[in-house]
C-alpha cells in the first residue's frame, strides 16, 4: 500500500509569499497605469483649456475699436444713408450756414476733453488743417481701409507713422460747426467708398483688410 506524500513544511508557507507578491506588483502595476492615465488626462486637459483660452483671447482682440476713450462721449450726429428711414436721415443732417450737408461719418461730442485714438493698426498718411473742422488725420489700414478723424488739436503723431490700435492720435476739439462742444467726425472708407461706421465696429479686420 502506498503511502501519502506529505508536502515539506517550507512549500505552502513559499506558496502564500509567492500569491501576495503577484497580487501585489498585479496592484502596483494597475494602479501605476490609472494614474498614468490620470496623469495624461488633466495634462491634456490642461493643454486644452490653455489653446481654448488663447484662441478665444485672440478672437476677441483682433477687432476694431471705437476712435475714443472716454464713457462720456456721445454721438451727436448719426451716419447719413439713403437707406436709412426719415428719422435717422434727419438726425444725420449738418446744418453749417443756414445749409444742410448729410454726415458722411459719425459726429462723436463731450462737454469736456477727450483723447481720439486710432480704431486699429495702420500708418498716418495725412495731417492737415480743414478750414472748417480743423486738423484731419488720414489713416490708412490696408489698400482698402481708410479712416478719417477731424476736429483735432494736440495731435501728437506724424506723417508716415506706423501706428498701433488704441494709440493716442490727438484731442477732439470745437470747430467752425460745433463751436460749444469737443467734437470728433469719425469716418470710414471701404474701398474708396464711405461706409457706416456703427457698422464698421461690427467688423472683423479679415473681413475689410
Amino acid at each position: 500500500m502506498m503511502k501519502k506524500r506529505k508536502l515539506r513544511s517550507f512549500v505552502l508557507p513559499t506558496i502564500y509569499i509567492l500569491i501576495i507578491l503577484v497580487t501585489f506588483f498585479s496592484v502596483s502595476i494597475i494602479n501605476n497605469q490609472l494614474l498614468k492615465n490620470v496623469t495624461n488626462y488633466d495634462y491634456s486637459k490642461s493643454l486644452m483649456k490653455e489653446v481654448t483660452q488663447n484662441v478665444l483671447s485672440e478672437t476677441m482682440e483682433d477687432n476694431f475699436e471705437k476712435p475714443y476713450l472716454s464713457e462720456k462721449v456721445q454721438v451727436k450726429s448719426g451716419y447719413y444713408s439713403k437707406d436709412y428711414d426719415s428719422e435717422k436721415q434727419t438726425n444725420a443732417l449738418i446744418s453749417y450756414q443756414s445749409t444742410y450737408m448729410p454726415n458722411s461719418g459719425i459726429v462723436y461730442a463731450c462737454e469736456e476733453d477727450f483723447d481720439v485714438v486710432s480704431v486699429y493698426d495702420g500708418v498716418v498718411k495725412s495731417i492737415k488743417e480743414d478750414e472748417i473742422l480743423g486738423n484731419v488725420i488720414e489713416i490708412m489700414h490696408s489698400e482698402n481701409l481708410t479712416t478719417f478723424y477731424y476736429s483735432l488739436k494736440d495731435v501728437v503723431i506724424k506723417e508716415g507713422e506706423q501706428i498701433k490700435k488704441g494709440t493716442i492720435i490727438g484731442k477732439a476739439t470745437s470747430n467752425k460747426i460745433f463751436s460749444n462742444q469737443n467734437v470728433l467726425l469719425f469716418e470710414v472708407y471701404e474701398q474708396g467708398k464711405s461706409i457706416d461706421p456703427e457698422i464698421f465696429y461690427n467688423l472683423k479686420p479679415n473681413e475689410v483688410l
